[in-house]
């Protein structure tokens, strides 16, 4: 979802060591991902309702045999030349 290398990890994890503290890093961090977590499932749970809604597997089949019959015919139309 968010592409946060290693070194933003890194930076983050040492302003918060000093900001935070050690003691309460170890919990903020776990509610952190969490939060994330439930975020990211939030967010898959809609985009897959969006997907249910709007039939998407219906109009790849759609377009896949589409593509297939005009491949076909150009196939066809090759070979009677």
């Amino acid at each position: 979802m968010f592409q946060i290398g290693f070194l933003e990890i890194l930076v983050i994890f040492v302003i918060g060591l000093v900001i935070i503290g050690p003691k309460r890093l170890p919990d903020l961090a776990k509610l952190i991902l969490k939060f994330y977590k439930r975020l990211e499932n939030a967010f898959t749970n809609f985009k897959n309702s969006i997907k249910e809604d709007i039939g998407v597997d219906e109009l790849k089949k759609d377009v896949f045999n589409e593509l297939r019959m005009e491949e076909l015919k150009e196939n066809e139309k090759n070979n009677n030349d």
